[in-house]
């Protein structure tokens, strides 16, 4: 009798095989002398004829045979079931392979494969599922995209609503504590803040306070503005800068092309044209002039 509460345990020499598909065993064939030929036969009940669903059971200790269950609940003793084809099937299945015992799958023991996939029917019919899917997720991605908005715009609605509710409240709780009503600033009237004081600029404070204003450095890091590099037995010129009369000179240059150039900087925006460069755009002669075009002038 076959305990259906007992699980499948190699270890202990208990196998219970659940077969979906139709299950195989090996038979010589007969018509073969010479060499021996092994077919694979399916186990059928003797009762009602199925042949799959079974559940094949053997106990080493106690039956040397398989036992048989159909779904049809009927039990017999199968015994073209050779057992150690059966146990050498079982354990290449779940726990360590007899690679002697190899043959038998070859020979076609034990339970069928699954058919081979029809590529022409299973693919249509997996791209259906996969677009089923995808089209899913997305109405929930915009069903809740919608909702979102539409929870915003009542909540939104919802305040305009009870605004005036909730400001009568206010005021009666206001009222009711004896704290005084406050016109509210034109500022948080209008949802704007309100501007802060000018902060004055860190050369106003220092002018204020009498400090000195910070000591520049030298320009040139090397020589420290002194054109030469001096060490103990070492006296060379500077190569990084051009050397403190050069740099007056520049200086220089750039003072008389502001003074030529009325007080500014001639390249800036604002600068003043001198008075050729008025005469120039005039058409005139200079104030300075005496000369036009080679003639005197007659009011010089």
């Amino acid at each position: 009798m076959i305990d259906p509460t007992r699980a499948h345990d190699p270890d202990a020499g208990y196998y219970r095989i659940s077969a979906e598909r139709p299950f195989n065993y090996l038979q010589r064939d007969p018509d073969h002398t010479l060499r021996v030929v092994w077919q694979a036969l399916p186990v059928a009940c003797p009762m009602c004829g199925a042949d799959t669903g079974l559940t094949l059971v053997l106990e080493r200790a106690a039956q040397p045979v398989v036992e048989v269950l159909c779904p049809a609940r009927h039990e017999w003793t199968e015994h073209l079931i050779d057992p150690g084809h059966f146990t050498a099937w079982a354990d290449m299945r779940w726990t360590t392979p007899n690679w002697d015992m190899f043959w038998i799958l070859e020979a076609g023991f034990g339970e069928e494969p699954p058919p081979p996939i029809d590529l022409v029917e299973e693919v249509p019919k997996a791209a259906r599922i996969v677009a089923k899917v995808f089209v899913r997720e997305a109405k929930k991605r915009v069903r809740r995209q919608v909702r979102r908005r539409v929870r915003k715009v009542k909540k939104k609605v919802l305040n305009v609503a009870y605004s005036p509710v909730a400001a009568l409240i206010r005021t009666a709780w206001a009222m009711q504590a004896g704290i005084p009503q406050q016109a509210p600033d034109p500022a948080e009237k209008s949802g704007k803040q309100a501007p802060g004081p000018k902060i004055p600029s860190v050369a106003k404070y220092r002018a204020a306070y009498g400090m000195a204003a910070p000591v520049k450095g030298p320009a040139c890091l090397v020589c420290e503005d002194k054109g030469r590099i001096v060490a103990p037995g070492l006296d060379i010129t500077c190569t990084e800068c051009e050397g403190p009369a050069a740099a007056a000179l520049a200086a220089a240059e750039r003072k008389a092309a502001r003074v030529r150039a009325g007080g500014r900087t001639p390249a800036g925006p604002k600068a003043k044209p001198g008075g050729e460069e008025a005469a120039a755009g005039t058409g005139r002669p200079a104030a300075g002039n005496s000369r036009s075009g080679g003639v005197a002038s007659p009011d010089a």
